[in-house]
């Protein structure tokens, strides 16, 4: 059982090396380093302990002389699941929109949609944000912070129930949105590097609400799908 265990480990080793350089280093030469690399690759940082920590039992097993025909330790059942977990991630990872709200089930108003139907609705199902769409492609999105920003920055007020989305159009495009941000990525984008960004606070004081895709990852195009930190959270939480 022991030595059928330590062969596996051994096994899976060479396996992630053989996905490892053929997915991320195709053009590595022979007797590269592929699992120190693979060890530094951002979307796989926060298994760097542990991928480094195999790489010594590896090297350990295979370096050190074997006594009676038995490696001198023995891989844990966990070190055998991680390599199995991380060769099928790599191989085959989840992809960002099979697990974001498709455009067809997003919910999604214009400029001239009523501001308080929209606020109505959003409060009744939890929304937080709303894309706006125009012309099949995205305006802006509406939120509480649209709201907060219009209301400090001007003396109006929303007076009357068939008041459009229009009135706040100034600060509704995503660049305008003052403690938020958006990011946009492409359809092939993993659910692992799209959570990534949603931990990761690259500006400033401004907090990451939702990543768009789209078929190249640019703004200009249409929409496909929509993820939140809470979609994430939800959907797949063995990734926080």
């Amino acid at each position: 059982m022991e030595q059928n265990l330590t062969d596996e480990f051994l096994d899976l080793y060479r396996v992630l090396e053989i996905e490892g350089k053929e997915k991320y280093f195709p053009k590595s030469g022979e007797g590269e380093n592929v699992i120190g690399r693979l060890m530094n690759l951002p979307q796989l940082r926060e298994y760097k302990e542990d991928i480094n920590y195999c790489r010594v039992v590896r090297n350990f097993l295979v370096h050190t002389p074997k006594v009676n025909k038995t490696y001198s330790i023995m891989p844990s059942p966990e070190m055998v699941d991680f390599l199995k977990n991380l060769i099928k991630e790599i191989k085959d990872p989840p992809l960002a929109k099979d697990y974001a709200i498709k455009i067809n089930n997003m919910y999604t108003v214009s400029l001239k949609s009523n501001i308080v139907d929209v606020v109505r609705y959003m409060q009744t199902m939890g929304f937080t944000h709303v894309p706006v769409i125009e012309d099949g492609k995205i305006f802006g999105v509406f939120s509480a912070n649209v709201l907060y920003t219009y209301l400090s920055k001007t003396d109006e007020e929303i007076k009357t129930f068939d008041t459009e989305l229009s009135l706040l159009k100034d600060y509704l495009p995503l660049h305008k949105h003052t403690n938020e941000y958006f990011a946009f990525v492409d359809e092939d984008t993993t659910l692992r590097e799209v959570s990534q960004l949603f931990k990761i606070d690259v500006r400033s004081m401004k907090q990451l609400s939702a990543v768009f895709i789209t078929e190249h990852g640019h703004s200009d195009e249409r929409i496909q799908a929509m993820l939140t930190p809470y979609s994430i959270l939800r959907d797949a939480p063995d990734l926080y």
